[in-house]
């Protein structure tokens, strides 16, 4: 090829294919920017807004007052009134009112004279907590009874598929209600099916649960939560053996107050890959439905989820302090620059590529 004129440019450099290049990385950071805004969009943003709606809605503007003071002694003065007057409050079903020094002494006396105070071990923390043990196996093989009074054990339960462990007890009064419906919100905004996709199993802690109290537990819950799948669930009691071994494998660690019948216990929940093993903890009794299913697809070795999940798993992190997925801004960094150098080595070889051509 004939060299150009001196001060002229070769005019076998293609202009179309500099700008097919910039093109392609246009493209590319484009769909980087989409896959940052339906990572935010879809994850960072519903958790914020769970955490605004926890905190209640905005109070209303104050009202203006004349004479504040005034106001603040007139109603200290009627608040006073209720506290140190005698008074009818219902004279045909005989309530009355009366000063809430005399209703706290009178509290006080019959407390004493009916109820021991019961007082916590100065060694609670020690026989309570949940132990993370992480890649611990599960008791596959020990048998345990469902709410039908069929013996079933893990290994058939599991059927390959990644599976949600919930302890507790079935006559609990106080977090074990609260955890199963903390787990029922987050499975019905989790777009994932159990039975289908995943397993729910509720194992009692409590040698007087039968299969009597677990069937009318599962049917308070699915009466309760009749989007998550309830009736699917798994609701099981077991010998002393056999919760023991199971419990042992989650570091779940309880203990019974002879004194008032319950037990004291940790609040949370376990996932179980489909081989049995301990891969995540989410603890407390309210669960981000989008940690939820990112743990189950993560669990499931992408056997469950879309393609979206899998690559969001590739830019969050999961904390086992929180039990919570989060963003890791240096990931998504490094990905972007990842992609430039990509592009730019693409342009440089079709560009040294054209120049060996040239010559």
């Amino acid at each position: 090829m004939a060299e150009p004129p001196f001060g002229h440019e070769s005019p076998g450099i293609r202009v179309r294919t500099i700008v097919m290049v910039a093109a392609a990385f246009a493209v590319i950071v484009v769909l980087v920017v989409v896959l940052l805004r339906v990572v935010v969009g879809r994850y960072v943003i519903p958790q914020h807004a769970e955490v605004v709606a926890r905190r209640g809605t905005v109070p209303p503007a104050p009202r203006l007052q004349t004479s504040p003071a005034e106001a603040v002694g007139a109603l200290r003065a009627e608040k006073q009134a209720l506290l140190s007057t005698w008074s009818w409050t219902d004279s045909t079903h005989r309530f009355a009112r009366i000063p809430i020094g005399r209703a706290m002494a009178l509290s006080v006396q019959r407390t004493r004279a009916t109820h021991a105070p019961v007082r916590a071990p100065p060694d609670l923390a020690t026989k309570v907590g949940f132990d993370q043990k992480l890649g611990s196996q599960a008791p596959m093989h020990v048998p345990f009874i469902d709410s039908d009074g069929v013996t079933v054990d893990l290994a058939g339960l599991l059927n390959e598929r990644p599976t949600l462990i919930v302890p507790g007890y079935y006559v609990c009064t106080n977090l074990c209600g609260a955890v199963r419906a903390g787990v029922a919100h987050a499975i019905e905004k989790s777009g994932l099916t159990p039975g289908e996709q995943f397993n729910v199993v509720l194992v009692s802690i409590d040698s007087r649960d039968t299969a009597e109290e677990a069937r009318a537990a599962k049917q308070r819950d699915a009466s309760s939560h009749p989007h998550a799948y309830v009736t699917r669930w798994h609701y099981l009691t077991g010998s002393s053996s056999a919760r023991e071994a199971l419990m042992r494998a989650i570091g779940f660690r309880s203990w019974f107050d002879e004194r008032d019948g319950q037990y004291a216990h940790p609040a949370g929940i376990v996932l179980l890959s489909p081989g049995g093993l301990v891969t995540q903890y989410f603890f407390g009794v309210q669960f981000v439905p989008q940690s939820l299913r990112l743990a189950l697809v993560s669990a499931s070795q992408g056997h469950i989820g879309s393609i979206i999940d899998q690559l969001v798993l590739l830019c969050c992190d999961y904390d086992p302090s929180t039990g919570r997925y989060s963003l890791l801004v240096g990931r998504v960094l490094q990905a972007l620059g990842v992609l430039t150098l990509l592009a730019l080595g693409a342009l440089i070889f079709v560009l040294r590529r054209h120049e060996g051509q040239r010559a």
